[in-house]
């Protein structure tokens, strides 16, 4: 399906494929940036934390507060969601654009100078959450304005490989630059915390934020002028086409007990994602004493991260919500269980390689929900006001962001820790089963165009009247020409 990417038959409108091919690969780069500093919090996780230490002379900072910082990070970006999709309504795609990459790359570089606590460094992670948010949700709108209905759930996730992709480049960078010696952390004699204590390493923290907003500034602010949606209407001219549905309002969408559902599951869905976004690399560390290792290893998840999504929106274009759900919940609560288990095996590459496998098959897993669910948003509750509507879903990544900085303050241990994410993978896949066969919009237009098509062969009342209406007027016209 991927090589169908440039055939005319998933374009919607006639639009040159040079035209469309460029809209949608700028509405994947620009996402580049955002992913890197989203999971690319994973590898720099343990320098912050050693960097705040060190400035810390109280000794009141604590591994388990940097958890709210990613979730501030999710928190911000779930808020901008609903925000960028109400500032569609009023403001083009582009203006929207140019302006969130300016606001993101502004904040980059002030983290220069705050993230010399865990407080500032939240505020900040929150705002650079709201800024890649707007980026994210205008993405996904110009994207899926070019793309007909039928590959939606595939699309969605093309769009984001450049979100999901950018730490295979940006990670092992982060490394380099940062740790170029491979240095290993230390125990603090203080808490017996791992940190690095190295100064050369401690001073090359905060330059790291000047010099990825820099490389990010270069390259998104190009392509910001290039996110415009697709000027053609929904239709192609000549064909035999679906009925337009435009959907429910977002009131109505309120009415339905499956918004519910759909948001309660997607929170759920983020607490695994948030875990191994912020701890995989905490944990590896307890039995793989290699800094290098590690770092490459979540570098090269942001390659399942970026496939994860179109397979998993394939999946759901070939069988639907629930079962894509259903099974994407259960694979991602085996993973999770696999990487903890990873540190029990014998000798030292046994681990290494099953710990690596369970990364990199978690991430495939759990990215899968930005495949799935906007198409899913569509296929229930319609087009019209796409932006708004995918941004209330997606608070649900507020929610289980903060759920999952509550296991993890709360929770000191890794295996009623771990156990207690794989429980949650676990609820989320049986509600899904609660998703019943519904009438989703689709099926509404399927049914008119079944109408039409029969209706249409007889006569209808209104249409018999209007025909008597219109040979009366006709005779009475007929008669004043006469006189």
């Amino acid at each position: 399906n991927l090589l169908h990417l440039l055939s005319d038959g998933m374009i919607k409108g006639s639009i040159s494929r040079s035209r469309f091919v460029v809209t949608i690969l700028s509405c994947s780069i620009i996402l580049f940036p955002p992913g890197g500093i989203t999971y690319g919090f994973n590898v720099i996780d343990p320098y912050l934390y050693s960097y705040i230490v060190s400035l810390d002379k109280d000794h009141s900072t604590d591994k388990s507060r940097l958890s709210w910082v990613y979730s501030a990070l999710m928190i911000g970006q779930a808020i901008a969601m609903i925000t960028g999709g109400l500032l569609l309504r009023k403001f083009s795609t582009r203006n929207i654009a140019i302006c969130a990459v300016v606001m993101f790359n502004i904040n980059i570089l002030a983290m220069y100078f705050s993230c010399r606590s865990v407080m500032t460094l939240a505020l900040s992670y929150f705002l650079a959450g709201f800024t890649l948010g707007l980026i994210y949700v205008t993405s996904l709108v110009v994207g899926l304005s070019w793309i007909e209905k039928q590959y939606h759930g595939l699309v969605s996730g093309i769009l984001s490989l450049g979100y999901g992709l950018s730490s295979v480049f940006i990670s092992p960078l982060e490394s380099l630059y940062v740790n170029p010696n491979n240095l290993d952390p230390i125990k603090n004699p203080i808490d017996g915390e791992l940190i690095f204590n190295q100064s050369f390493i401690l001073n090359k923290v905060p330059k790291m934020f000047v010099m990825f907003g820099i490389l990010s500034t270069l390259l998104q602010f190009p392509l910001s002028f290039l996110l415009v949606k697709n000027p053609t209407p929904d239709t192609r001219k000549g064909e035999d086409v679906m009925p337009s549905i435009n959907g429910e309002s977002v009131k109505d969408m309120f009415r339905k007990p499956r918004f519910y559902l759909l948001f309660l599951i997607f929170a759920l869905n983020k607490v695994p994602l948030a875990y191994i976004g912020s701890y995989s690399k905490f944990y590896g560390q307890t039995f793989l004493h290699d800094d290098m290792i590690l770092s490459v290893v979540i570098a090269l998840s942001g390659i399942f991260n970026a496939l994860g999504r179109p397979f998993w929106g394939h999946i759901h274009d070939r069988f639907g919500v629930k079962v894509s759900l259903f099974m994407l919940c259960l694979a991602t609560g085996v993973c999770i269980l696999l990487s903890y288990l990873s540190k029990f095996l014998t000798g030292r590459t046994t681990c290494a390689s099953l710990y690596t496998i369970a990364i990199w098959a978690s991430y495939f897993c759990c990215t899968g929900n930005y495949g799935i669910m906007p198409a899913a948003t569509i296929q229930f509750f319609g087009e019209q006001d796409f932006g708004v509507k995918y941004g209330i879903l997606y608070l649900s990544q507020a929610l289980g962001a903060v759920i999952s900085a509550l296991y993890t303050s709360f929770i000191p241990f890794w295996m009623p820790l771990v156990l207690t994410i794989v429980f949650t993978s676990v609820i989320s896949g049986l509600l899904s089963l609660m998703l019943r066969k519904t009438e989703t919009l689709d099926d509404q237009a399927r049914a008119l165009l079944d109408d039409t098509s029969t209706d249409s062969l007889v006569p209808s009342r209104e249409f018999e009247l209007n025909r008597e209406n219109r040979d009366t007027l006709e005779l009475k016209e007929h008669r004043d020409e006469n006189e």
